[in-house]
């Protein structure tokens, strides 16, 4: 009789501990790197030359966030990051990534709405990204150390080729020498229409300069207004303890149907 009565009891206890357990807000995959960008970059809202990337994801857990700010342990430095606008497919890439179940918003250093110029005399070094709720609760990830200043060369001959609306994206890596020798170089390829219309993201290539296109995601009408972007990253081999130490970037961009060539000419859509 007591078993049958201790049971039950053990059961609404820890019913009750799930119901009451409280999760809170997480900063995660804090990063920072040098950011390069074309001339055709600015036509699409991103600018022109060596800017900041500064940023974490940071998960809200059950209360909202309200602040989230960088800063530079090195220089002093104090920035404040602000929620980034993404679209529905690159929310759903979240959702699986984190699998968290709460809202998952990124957060980056986005005055006016675009990357700054970066600054060698204020931007190196390691950042602490903080974020706080309205519960008051404040917790910190920190990023790897950038010391690997210079220009990431961009990528060359981007092409696309077999079915237009699955097609394989091809380049050429960038020329040795032109970035620093210890760089592990990785790649990957994004379709967008502008800095705020993002289509797909492939995840990180390190042993290809192709990459194909899943189905369902490119229309018909799509491509005379998509561009094909292709990330070249610089990864610092050494730093084993963070996710993303990226240290250089470049991004080397071109209208989906310039790569696709012939078949644009003669099959251009209305």
């Amino acid at each position: 009789m007591k078993r049958s009565i201790l049971v039950p009891l053990f059961l609404v206890i820890v019913l009750a501990l799930a119901t009451t357990t409280t999760y809170a807000i997480s900063v995660k995959y804090p990063f920072v790197y040098i950011n390069r960008f074309p001339g055709e970059g600015e036509s699409l809202g991103f600018g022109k030359g060596n800017l900041l990337s500064l940023g974490a994801f940071v998960i809200s857990g059950d209360s909202s966030v309200t602040q989230v700010t960088a800063i530079n342990l090195d220089t002093g430095l104090i920035l404040k990051l602000t929620a980034l606008t993404v679209g529905t497919i690159y929310k759903t890439q979240l959702y699986m990534f984190f699998s968290s179940g709460y809202k998952t918003q990124l957060y980056m250093f986005f005055p006016s709405g675009k990357y700054p110029p970066f600054d060698p005399s204020k931007h190196v070094g390691v950042w602490e990204i903080r974020a706080k709720d309205e519960k008051g609760n404040e917790v910190s990830a920190k990023t790897h150390r950038l010391d690997k200043v210079g220009e990431m060369p961009f990528v060359g001959n981007i092409k696309a080729s077999g079915d237009p609306l699955a097609p394989t994206i091809s380049w050429s890596p960038p020329k040795e020498g032109g970035y620093p020798s210890e760089c592990k170089i990785r790649y990957a390829v994004r379709l967008l229409k502008n800095i705020d219309t993002q289509l797909y993201r492939s995840k990180c290539i390190s042993d290809d300069t192709k990459h194909q296109i899943p189905e369902g995601v490119l229309k018909s009408e799509d491509i005379p207004d998509t561009y094909v972007r292709v990330e070249c990253q610089c990864v610092d081999p050494d730093d084993k303890e963070h996710r993303m130490p990226v240290e250089l970037m470049s991004q080397t961009l071109r209208p989906l149907k310039e790569a696709l060539g012939q078949w644009i000419t003669c099959n251009s859509p209305p």
